[in-house]
């Protein structure tokens, strides 16, 4: 085995439950929209069902920016720019 290999084997198993909260922006999008669909609220004179879909924009990109936060900390991400050095003389 190489040592990258003993190195990712020795590591204990990470939780991947954070990255069930990617269901919020679907439920979100999709599952709620006949709660909101009827409502005749129409704040910054917008129908609330627009307001409601840009509101989800930025609740999504919150949850993204969150799970990438974590999933970041995982050392199988690793701390070296080598790979990103690599990646750039690709192009």
């Amino acid at each position: 085995m190489s040592p990258e290999t003993e190195m990712l084997s020795a590591t204990p198993p990470v939780s991947r439950r954070h990255r069930w909260l990617l269901l919020i922006p679907f439920l979100w999008q999709i599952g709620a929209v006949p709660l909101v669909n009827d409502v005749a609220w129409r704040p910054f004179s917008l129908p609330f069902p627009m307001v409601w879909q840009m509101a989800g924009i930025l609740v999504t990109s919150a949850i993204i920016a969150f799970i990438f936060a974590i999933d970041r900390r995982h050392p199988e991400f690793g701390d070296d720019d080598d790979t990103s050095e690599q990646a750039g003389a690709n192009h």
